[in-house]
């Protein structure tokens, strides 16, 4: 019998070995490890954290693997679960446009809590992280979209999650196979998130699917059988995009990072703001803001005045309003005192939302905006097709190094965050032990 995709792929990440990763994907993997840290340290203290670690310390058992900046340790699924809940929180963590979702609020915790268990090197933890966006990615990215209802990361990033763990632990690739087939099954539904108008903490559904494909991997260890041939229907996946460069294209050096605390797909209008208000554009001026885009971004919840961040990070006209009256650095991260002010509300509400023909017919490759303002002195226009962060607009290492501290000097000294930025930026060429013992000194708590 034929083999099926999963199979397929299976064979070629157990055989896959450091070396055979190249140096620049290597890096690109201490850049997501990184820059999702910074977005744990933000969505810590959030309210859907705090309640994730108070479910977990009951749930699931001690361990060896550290919930970040506490003083818990769980085993590797719990402590996973919790960091995933904590780096997805404030929708800073980073995305893929192939993927249409967050492969590092996944596959980070994984990859630590894993590596945690099994004092794994520093080179070994880069490498399955590379080969984790590698499967979840082109899993994702393989999705038929005419049979999706909705693009959360959770529907896939449990692929990842597995692939993370049988890697490290040298599982084999009936294993492997078997956990992929289990957690694409399994995965949270989320169908709820593609039109819920409310705020609420399953937005991504990122953390259960962390847990499920990290899970499946013990099932498929005692036998448990899934569908093996998930990816081979054509209604629902186009396989060869799956298997075709696999390992030589690496997905993970296509992967973008947020400067703003909100969806990805508001970026474009955000950073067309601030390129007018660089042109002499100024929000007391404004009558009137119309904001041409695709059909995802116009049908999220798009709320003038959001009752919760949860809700805000899906708002394009309060985000707006926000770096208008602000400016971004009110959005990295959005603090809840931006919640229920009047002048934000009354700017939102200047501001519609049109589909534009052009730019949808580019989505997902591109998450692009055409933004017009109106005024008395006239009206101003931008477009931007690459929001900042994006592979083709990308933010330099310096950027990158200045988000983790703005967003590290929520809990912690910059000394101590500074060497967390060492000990991520020399995982090649150490173990994991600095880089969890510096960890260990950031504490939310």
């Amino acid at each position: 019998m034929e083999p099926t995709t999963a199979q397929k792929i299976s064979h070629i990440v157990c055989a896959l070995q450091p070396e055979d990763i190249p140096g620049p994907a290597l890096d690109q993997a201490a850049w997501c490890i990184l820059d999702l840290l910074g977005a744990a340290m933000a969505g810590f203290r959030q309210a859907s954290a705090r309640s994730a670690r108070g479910f977990a310390r009951g749930f699931f058992p001690s361990g060896p693997a550290g919930v970040w900046f506490s003083s818990d340790s769980m085993s590797p699924l719990g402590a996973a679960f919790c960091n995933a809940v904590a780096g997805s929180a404030l929708d800073l963590d980073d995305g893929h446009r192939a993927a249409g979702g967050h492969p590092g609020a996944s596959l980070v915790p994984s990859a630590f809590a894993v590596a945690q268990a099994l004092y794994s090197s520093g080179r070994d933890v880069l490498a399955a992280l590379v080969i984790g966006y590698e499967v979840a990615v082109r899993a994702a990215a393989a999705r038929n979209p005419a049979t999706m209802d909705t693009f959360s990361t959770g529907r896939w990033c449990g692929f990842g999650a597995a692939a993370i763990r049988c890697w490290l632990e040298g599982r084999g690739p009936e294993v492997l196979s078997q956990a992929m087939a289990i957690s694409g099954i399994h995965a949270p539904l989320q169908s709820a998130s593609a039109c819920s108008r409310l705020g609420h903490h399953t937005k991504e559904g990122i953390p259960w699917g962390t847990l499920t494909g990290l899970a499946a991997v013990d099932l498929a260890a005692q036998g448990f059988v899934g569908p093996l041939d998930l990816w081979d229907h054509p209604s629902y996946y186009r396989s060869q995009a799956i298997t075709d460069g696999f390992g030589e294209d690496w997905t993970i050096l296509r992967t973008y990072f947020k400067p703003y605390a909100c969806c990805r797909w508001l970026h474009a209008a955000l950073d067309a703001w601030q390129t007018l208000v660089g042109q002499g554009l100024s929000p007391g001026e404004v009558e009137r803001v119309e904001v041409f885009t695709f059909n995802r971004a116009i049908n999220l919840n798009n709320h003038p005045d959001p009752a919760s961040l949860e809700q805000a990070q899906f708002s394009l006209p309060f985000c707006l309003a926000v770096a208008a009256l602000d400016g971004p650095q009110a959005l990295l991260p959005m603090s809840p005192e931006l919640l229920g002010r009047p002048q934000l509300a009354a700017f939102a509400r200047k501001v519609s939302l049109h589909h534009d023909p052009a730019i949808e017919a580019e989505f997902p490759a591109r998450a692009g905006a055409r933004l017009v303002v109106h005024t008395a002195k006239g009206t101003f226009s931008q477009q931007v097709q690459h929001p900042r962060g994006d592979p083709a607009n990308p933010l330099s290492a310096e950027e990158l190094t200045s988000k983790f501290y703005r967003l590290a000097g929520m809990i912690a000294e910059r000394e101590k965050a500074e060497a967390v930025v060492k000990a991520v930026l020399e995982l090649r060429k150490t173990g994991v032990e600095g880089l969890f013992d510096a960890l260990k000194e950031l504490k939310g708590e």
